[in-house]
């Protein structure tokens, strides 16, 4: 008898496990659902400036999916209340990282104009003297004039893709247009700074 009922009192506990396991299908699906709506939401921010977490969030979401499809509801239930924090959290700092690019497009977006423009006026200017100043020839200007060619398609295109929205792209074009418009300042003999150029808002 007492056999009987030890292992009616383990059926019992078993039954209830099933059941609770059972009673989380149904919460564990709707967060599930709601997670792929969250993702979905978030996924133009994060592509730009947070790519690598928004893949692993995603590889995170199917995980859990797959224990849903497996049966473990709530194993599926606690990933899915878990990722909606850190979908929170991800955002969040895709969001400074945003502030800080756009701080930096509005920096170098205020010098370069300035700068191309005074290599603008050195390279006007050596084109009319005659004869060129020392280590300078007619080649090597030509050079410059062509470097300069390149280097303003160059900030047409960064400033192109910031007005297009895609700030990571427009910064880091900016960036190696700084590179090369600094080196070549230097080459023509531009070693003061220009004055600023007004910021873009």
């Amino acid at each position: 008898m007492r056999h009987l009922t030890k292992g009616i009192a383990a059926l019992a506990v078993v039954s209830l496990a099933l059941f609770a396991a059972g009673c989380n299908k149904g919460p564990a699906e709707a967060a599930l659902d709601a997670v792929d709506e969250a993702l979905a939401a978030a996924k133009p921010q994060l592509e730009r400036y947070a790519p690598e977490e928004l893949g692993s969030l995603t590889g995170a979401a199917q995980a859990a999916r797959s224990e849903l499809g497996k049966g473990n509801y709530t194993e599926a239930l606690k990933a899915a209340q878990a990722l909606h924090a850190k979908i929170e959290a991800t955002l969040a700092a895709a969001a400074a990282k945003q502030e800080q690019l756009m701080a930096a497009w509005n920096d170098l977006s205020g010098r370069l104009p300035g700068l191309l423009q005074a290599i603008t006026g050195k390279l006007t200017g050596l084109a009319g003297t005659t004869p060129l100043p020392k280590g300078m020839t007619a080649d090597t200007l030509a050079a410059a004039q062509t470097d300069l060619g390149s280097v303003t398609r160059a900030w047409s295109e960064a400033t192109a893709a910031f007005q297009g929205g895609d700030i990571p792209r427009a910064v880091q074009a900016a960036q190696d247009v700084e590179t090369r418009a600094d080196a070549l300042a230097g080459r023509l003999g531009l070693t003061a700074a220009p004055a600023p150029a007004p910021a873009v808002n």
